[in-house]
């Protein structure tokens, strides 16, 4: 293999980035999607073939979760197979601890409460894990903690498997006892194994270590955990995750609403840290890439026992698939009358939203819900409470802002805003907003959408697939390192770099179809494009491409469109090349309508 070698026609080899027990691990580009991925030779076990790989990796490219490393194919080159997935710049855990050692409870809480999350998705697609430690939790730059690694002890040959047998998979140290003694891996193994990898954060050793494999299991059998003694607030919740009866544990969502009760209240000092300067110098993106692409396979979850406790969707929290969740069964419009006459709008913006308008003549209101990802540091405002959720305050002349903060750390945000002459109460609208949602959420979370998106839809797309850090930088500027920013639900993606005052994004939006108000109109891919200065933000220029047309609920023409927005110094009509180029780059990856 060599640097700019082709696999399957697709894959263009750009950097060798680490090597393991199965081969040699690249960076890639993906010619025909004109992105970075990462790739790596799968050596089949005696146990998998190539169809179960390819049946499983069909099931593992379902999961979509922003704390799970998205799978993209398995490439067949030959007589080899390839796998293909996200690539992510980070670091490993267990490549943080080998620098630093032990890490604050409440910064392994807060790692506990997303991987979490991530088991919740994976399981709720009736996938077991089978091999969750430190090495396969990569924290990226922004402090995102994502699940990378399916299954490899039942599908590839690594330096880190005990056995290629299907009745022990995983890493000795974060066995669960009943894997140890040779039952089939579990939902709850899953769990058990994210208690062994927080214990091994917090306490600097994993809960069994010590001696060779062979001992190790034979502790792990016995499971008799030692208790965490730098755990502080959080080592109740471990010793529930690591509790011996399968049946005893909690789901991975209810283990993320345990990580996520007391969080504030952990401590965040950092304990002192060994010296190990070869283990400070590794954290470049090579040895990160190592971690990212460790053959990623996903095993099927054996049928349900009773040993095996029923996976829950989060009773207070987003749901295992953000996708999936419905901002529009959260907004009631009965108890917004006294405010106007309302219209519930489930076809306005970004799919991660749902309007309701209030009409006085020809005058007009909004209350918007919208889901968003967990917020990277704490909410801020007056708080109170609606329900069981903590709701957070925030208001101006222009509008009224309540955030929900969910038990998994998600967030539900309502704002209301006005036209001119219109004399609402802008905070009592979004207080009675908030308690609509809260009264919808209580029993069970956010609900699902009663249907699924249209075939064809860009709810169906990852806005962050469709251009790569190298295109971004060389066409519109924005200097390495490029970092990107998912976000929810992959709906939208932010390119910025700290060395640059150039940045990029993209995000999707419907509304109704553009006309000359929009911008300039321009073909752009085979699509209408609108393009126009300074009306997304102060220098910026945006080509606003037009997806696929429809007719909504209530009859009326509405379209599907993406933003391509441009930010940098002045002038902005400077931007508007870029943006056309851009735009022309991602229009050849959408999907056909």
């Amino acid at each position: 293999m060599h640097a700019d070698q082709l696999i399957a026609d697709r894959y263009r080899l750009l950097e060798r980035v680490g090597s393991g027990g199965m081969g040699v691990v690249w960076r890639a580009h993906d010619d025909r999607l004109d992105r970075e991925v990462a790739l790596k030779q799968a050596r089949l076990s005696d146990v998998v073939s190539g169809r179960t790989l390819r049946r499983e990796a069909r099931l593992a490219a379902g999961v979509l979760h922003p704390n799970v490393v998205t799978f993209f194919d398995v490439a067949a080159d030959g007589d080899e197979l390839w796998l293909v997935m996200e690539y992510v710049p980070s670091r490993s855990l267990a490549e943080i601890l080998a620098a630093e050692g032990r890490l604050p409870a409440r910064t392994v809480a807060e790692i506990g409460v997303q991987i979490a999350a991530a088991l919740g998705a994976v399981h709720g697609h009736g996938i077991v894990h089978r091999d969750v430690k430190p090495g396969n939790v990569l924290i990226a730059s922004d402090g995102r903690a994502k699940l990378t690694d399916f299954g490899i002890s039942r599908s590839v040959r690594t330096d880190e498997t005990v056995t290629d047998s299907p009745l022990i998979g995983g890493t000795p140290d974060y066995l669960a006892p009943e894997v140890a003694q040779g039952h089939p891996p579990t939902a709850a193994s899953d769990v058990f194994a994210l208690g062994a990898t927080l214990f091994a954060a917090v306490e600097g050793t994993p809960p069994f270590s010590g001696g060779n494999e062979y001992a190790t299991i034979r502790r792990v059998a016995e499971g008799a955990v030692p208790r965490a003694r730098h755990a502080d607030g959080l080592a109740p919740t471990l010793e529930l995750l690591m509790r011996r009866e399968p049946a005893e544990r909690p789901t991975a969502v209810s283990a993320g609403e345990l990580l996520a009760e007391g969080i504030d209240a952990l401590p965040v000092d950092v304990p002192s840290r060994r010296r190990n300067r070869r283990g400070l110098l590794i954290a470049g993106v090579a040895a990160a890439a190592v971690a990212v692409v460790v053959a990623a396979y996903f095993v099927t979850r054996p049928a349900r026992t009773d040993a095996t406790p029923p996976v829950e969707q989060a009773k207070l929290g987003i749901g295992p698939d953000p996708r999936a969740a419905d901002p529009c069964r959260l907004v009631d419009p009965a108890p917004l009358k006294p405010f106007g006459d309302p219209e519930v709008v489930s076809d306005y913006g970004n799919f991660n939203r749902c309007d309701v308008l209030l009409h006085r003549g020809d005058r007009q209101a909004d209350v918007l819900v919208e889901l968003n990802d967990p917020p990277g540091s704490a909410l801020e405002g007056t708080q109170s409470k609606s329900g069981p959720f903590p709701v957070f305050a925030a208001s101006s002349p222009d509008q009224c802002e309540r955030t929900i903060q969910l038990q998994d750390r998600f967030a539900v945000k309502v704002t209301a805003r006005q036209d001119d002459g219109y004399q609402l109460d802008l905070c009592q609208a979004a207080d009675t907003a908030v308690a609509s949602a809260a009264k919808a959420m209580t029993a069970a979370g956010v609900p699902p959408r009663a249907r699924a998106f249209p075939a064809g839809s860009l709810a169906d797309v990852d806005a962050c697939s469709l251009l790569d850090s190298i295109g971004v930088s060389a066409t519109a500027g924005v200097a390495a390192p490029v970092r990107i920013e998912r976000g929810f639900g992959g709906w939208w993606c932010d390119w910025t770099s700290p060395a640059s005052d150039r940045s990029v994004t993209v995000m999707f939006d419907r509304d109704q179809p553009p006309g000359s108000e929009t911008g300039q109109l321009v073909q752009i891919g085979g699509h209408d494009a609108y393009v126009m200065t300074d009306d997304f933000a102060e220098n910026t220029c945006q080509a606003v491409l037009v997806y696929r047309s429809y007719t909504d609920a209530h009859g009326d023409p509405r379209v599907e469109q993406l933003r391509v927005v441009v930010r940098g110094k002045p002038p902005s009509d400077r931007l508007c090349a870029p943006v056309s180029t851009l735009a022309g780059s991602l229009a050849g990856k959408l999907p056909k309508t």
